[in-house]
């Protein structure tokens, strides 16, 4: 069972992060902060307050407590500190902010960041303004009080202006960018977010935080340092650019040296390390890795899976069966990053499974995080053998059209991990846990849409369960929407898609059992990318650029109204004959570009010329084909030991093995 969380081994005092960021302090400074609408009760209510800001007000060290120990150069800010006080109209009252932070470790905490443990904010006194606000911004959503989420947001980032304007930036500013960003994530303000997250990073290489000489053996605040430094690097591995020059090159993160020759970019200096937060829940070991920092590692993989889609959105293929093909690459890093998991995380030695509901919400900062590696570790391979980037990238590289034995496996690989995150789904409603990450309804609706795919498929029985697995996954999504405007966003689109590929106006497709389905290429690119339509669309409206630099959206380009279709056929004689490998086979399918228009479909049923004729679907989707007695065991098959199928067809599906 996973050890409670370590609490109180991180002293609660407070220094500024460096030496770099103090800097001499400009006189008070007048800004507007407004209040929410339904202010507490113990304060009175009102639309706006101007306040004045003093010199102390912006010190990143809290007023001195007696039996806290100050570290030596924090006396030297003696003339930034302010005296604190429930009545300062800057900051939320300590009755929200005492909700606010217990909403955060209920809600937030280590799903994914973790800036700070229980102990940093025992003394609500001791939490700066900015950090404060960041708290409420991050948790009103969970609070019934989203109507001040985006005050609490607004007067946050003032803070944080004022601070680094007067150069006060403290470690709880770099905190509140963090906070900041991720709320911005889950509000699909994907602009705003990077923005956070951007100026955090820059704030972290002015402390030189991202070198192991930021982290001194005497400072009493080192594990929070890097518990918000490592907590950035995994907001920019879900989160971040995957386009421009400025973007921050994924191979920047690897924390291990490829083993792979060649890659010039793939070895990092040792004294560029910086070193992972002390984590020992879900082990005993002091040298084992906790479950926090191996989900980091795996993160770093996911981002290079992004990088792939994006490359792959943007018309950049390269065959993935060479063995210097991106695809190649990432699938190393992937089996690199999974051996490095220790067996007391592994999914076989936790048993999540038989734990009961009470121990999970007890021991909750562990398991949010093994579920969100578990799902992490499925996404992997989903997204990086989706067949729909195949299907298009044979549009740009005629290579990929080729009958080759790699379309076979790619497209189980991607079937297997879209049936495990259904099952991951399956357990987490369950066991009753409460998951509030928006990567887990994104993961839900990329598995949704491999089933998709699938409920075209000729197998009655893999019909059948695919519909009823993308049942599931639009399910498991909508219960992100009340809480997260991107989840919203994502839900939509995928309800498009669903009522594309039905070819009908209704998105209800329980019995559902199509022999051709209708891929919309711009709602699949969306999906796959987490790209939110409000925020692409009008980024004028992410509350940051005017209109003199905010981007110009003419109109739709011909290709965002395109859709693939794909026809199945279901002669019960078509079988594929396993003694040639799978790569001698009948052209049984086409696919075409059709524009989306108000006209009735209407499709010619004659058989393709040679120039139509593509293979390509049948190559990547076999089972599409394959006799339905093929699939009797199919959940049984496992990624990692072929020698299970057929020993393990008596145990329930989750008696099977992960990760």
């Amino acid at each position: 069972m996973p050890a409670s969380p370590a609490g109180g081994k991180i002293g609660s005092s407070r220094e500024e992060v460096g030496s770099s960021l103090n800097r001499e302090v400009v006189p008070a400074t007048s800004i507007i902060l407004k209040r929410p609408s339904q202010p507490p009760l113990s304060e009175p209510a009102s639309d706006e307050i101007v306040v004045t800001i003093s010199d102390k007000s912006l010190s990143g060290t809290p007023p001195t407590i007696p039996s806290r120990k100050i570290l030596p150069h924090s006396s030297q800010l003696s003339s930034l500190e302010l005296e604190q006080t429930e009545s300062s109209p800057i900051r939320p009252c300590s009755t929200d902010l005492s909700l606010g932070i217990r909403l955060y470790f209920e809600f937030c905490h280590r799903q994914p960041i973790w800036c700070f443990d229980r102990a940093d904010v025992s003394d609500i006194g001791s939490v700066t303004d900015e950090l404060a606000c960041s708290i409420l911004a991050v948790t009103a959503r969970f609070s019934g009080r989203a109507e001040a989420l985006q005050l609490y947001e607004e007067n946050s980032r003032r803070l944080i202006m004022v601070r680094i304007a007067n150069g006060a930036v403290g470690l709880p500013t770099i905190e509140s960018l963090c906070l900041l960003s991720y709320s911005s994530f889950i509000d699909g303000n994907v602009h705003l977010g990077q923005f956070h997250l951007g100026m955090a990073l820059q704030l972290c290489r002015s402390a030189m935080l991202d070198s192991d000489a930021g982290y001194v053996t005497d400072d009493l605040i080192n594990e929070r340092k890097k518990r918000v430094f490592w907590s950035l690097q995994v907001l920019d591995q879900y989160h971040g650019r995957q386009t421009g020059m400025l973007r921050i090159p994924t191979e920047t993160w690897r924390q291990t040296c490829s083993s792979t020759k060649g890659d010039d970019q793939s070895c990092q200096g040792d004294e560029s390390n910086v070193p992972l937060p002390l984590d020992d829940l879900g082990h005993t070991s002091p040298r084992t890795p906790g479950i926090w920092n191996t989900s980091v590692q795996l993160g770093w993989v996911w981002s290079r899976v992004r990088k792939y889609v994006s490359d792959c959105a943007h018309g950049i293929f390269r065959e993935p069966w060479r063995r210097d093909s991106t695809y190649a690459t990432v699938l190393s890093d992937f089996m690199e990053a999974e051996n490095s998991i220790p067996m007391c995380h592994r999914y076989d030695s936790v048993k999540f499974y038989e734990r009961k509901v009470e121990d999970l919400r007890t021991n909750r900062d562990y398991w949010t995080t093994w579920l969100k590696e578990q799902f992490t570790y499925h996404a992997i391979p989903t997204v990086l053998n989706h067949p729909f980037l195949y299907i298009i990238g044979a549009q740009h590289n005629p290579n990929l059209a080729i009958p080759n034995t790699f379309w076979r496996r790619s497209s189980e690989l991607a079937l297997i991990h879209a049936t495990w995150i259904v099952r991951m789904i399956d357990m987490v409603l369950d066991k009753q846990v409460h998951l509030t990450d928006p990567f887990f309804g994104h993961i839900a609706a990329i598995s949704a849409t491999v089933h998709l795919y699938y409920c075209c498929a000729a197998a009655a029985k893999l019909k059948h369960k695919s519909n009823a697995d993308f049942a599931k996954c639009r399910k498991f999504l909508k219960g992100f929407i009340p809480f997260s405007h991107a989840c919203r966003a994502l839900d939509r689109d995928l309800d498009k898609m669903t009522q594309i590929a039905a070819g009908s106006e209704t998105n209800e497709v329980e019995d559902w059992m199509p022999s051709r389905i209708y891929l919309s290429v711009p709602l699949m690119w969306n999906i796959l990318q987490f790209n939110c339509p409000a925020d692409s669309l009008h980024p004028a409206s992410t509350g940051l650029l005017n209109a003199s630099l905010a981007s110009t959206v003419g109109g739709h380009d011909q290709d965002e109204t395109t859709i693939i279709e794909i026809i199945v056929a279901t002669s019960p004689e078509i079988s594929v004959n396993t003694a040639d490998g799978g790569q001698d086979a009948p052209n049984l399918s086409y696919n075409r570009k059709i524009n989306v228009s108000p006209v009735s479909r209407e499709y010619i049923y004659n058989e393709p010329s040679a120039e139509q004729a593509d293979s390509l679907t049948f190559n990547t989707t076999p089972w599409l084909y394959a006799d339905t007695l093929q699939f009797d065991n199919m959940v049984d098959l496992v990624y990692h030991d072929a020698q299970s199928i057929g020993s393990d067809r008596d145990r329930s599906w989750w008696d099977g093995e992960s990760l």
